[in-house]
């Protein structure tokens, strides 16, 4: 291992105490600390040492933090912010083959330890409830397995939900149907695409945008997930006057954002393609801006087949660093660039 004595000093003393345990409290943290490091006691620093060695035994793949934009997975009373919770990550897979799995779980066997908590907690659920379980949406099963209602959401889209693994159906849930919100143009001779937008935010910058410079015949608000069960309401606007019958899409570049899309063509039988425009105005954007670095991002690869193709290596590159490019990168002032694009013969000619 590459890491410091620190932070190899620190983890000896965290789990000699609880060798067995895999989640370890913001007080077991502190505790720990000054048992390793007894002179630390009054540091004004202590803090920020601590968030440096954790940060590093993440890195090493010991342990996983919470994700940054996770506020109740933090403690910011004071100026350095400290984790509540930490998940050991090493002992999941020195302790998951000793798992007796149920049949439709056999999968985890083999799979990452990274993912036994979840994995672990799907188990005791499936034999504590589950199998008379009556179906209920999506957040309401994601609390009852996880006690967080969108730890399902977070794990859409990665290697847990692949074939032959997770599904919707063996967790008895569904996500819920909205009926798909659409704001169109005025008709004239021409004919366009319709646009599916992921989240309200840019859906609303997009549709302020489109009404003056009428690149699209409607812009549709997705409103995430829920469009995978929504999505065949879009065949009457598809069939409307003005629409040329392609659907494009624009959401968040992280496995989730791509798996929706994927995920509503197959559901729905409609083919649901890349805005490649946007997609690469916002890669553009991306390059140039900050973005909060997480921990690698665990994905299908061929989730990435669907972006445009110049587009995909640059997007598992993300993945791998644990970068996410929100849609929210795009302002309506950025939106020029998409004005001077060469357009396709479906669009006006005078955009």
């Amino acid at each position: 291992m590459t890491m410091t004595s620190d932070a190899a000093h620190f983890w000896a003393v965290l789990v000699s105490a609880q060798p067995r345990r895999v989640r370890f409290t913001r007080t077991d943290l502190l505790e720990a600390f000054g048992r390793a490091f007894p002179h630390s006691q009054g540091d004004l620093n202590l803090r920020e040492r601590l968030t440096s060695v954790l940060n590093e035994l993440a890195a090493e793949g010991l342990l996983r933090l919470p994700k940054p934009s996770n506020r109740r997975g933090y403690d910011h009373s004071e100026r350095t912010s400290l984790p509540r919770f930490v998940n050991r990550l090493d002992c999941s897979r020195a302790t998951q083959k000793a798992t007796f799995w149920r049949p439709e779980l056999a999968f985890a066997q083999d799979f990452p330890g990274a993912w036994h908590e979840e994995l672990v907690a799907v188990q005791n659920w499936l034999r504590n409830r589950g199998a008379a379980a009556q179906i209920v949406a999506l957040r309401e099963r994601s609390m009852e397995i996880f006690g967080d209602e969108k730890r399902l959401d977070d794990i859409l889209g990665t290697k847990l939900f692949a074939a032959g693994r997770l599904t919707l159906d063996l967790l008895k849930c569904y996500l819920p149907t909205v009926p798909v919100y659409i704001e169109a143009i005025d008709i004239d001779q021409h004919v366009r695409p319709l646009l599916v937008v992921e989240n309200h935010t840019t859906f609303d910058t997009l549709r302020k945008w489109n009404q003056r410079y009428r690149r699209y015949s409607a812009v549709a608000f997705g409103a995430g997930t829920a469009f995978i069960s929504s999505s065949q309401s879009l065949c009457a606007s598809l069939q409307s006057v003005g629409c040329s019958g392609v659907t494009l899409y624009f959401g968040d570049v992280d496995p989730r954002g791509l798996w929706i899309p994927v995920k509503a063509s197959q559901e729905s039988g409609i083919q649901i393609r890349p805005d490649h425009i946007l997609y690469e105005l916002l890669f553009q954007k991306a390059r140039e801006k900050f973005i909060v670095a997480r921990n690698p991002f665990p994905f299908e690869a061929n989730l990435l087949d669907w972006l445009p193709e110049n587009l995909r290596d640059e997007a598992a590159q993300c993945f791998n660093k644990g970068r996410r490019l929100p849609q929210e990168i795009l302002s309506i002032w950025d939106l020029g660039g998409v004005e001077r694009q060469e357009q396709s013969p479906s669009f006006p000619s005078r955009l």
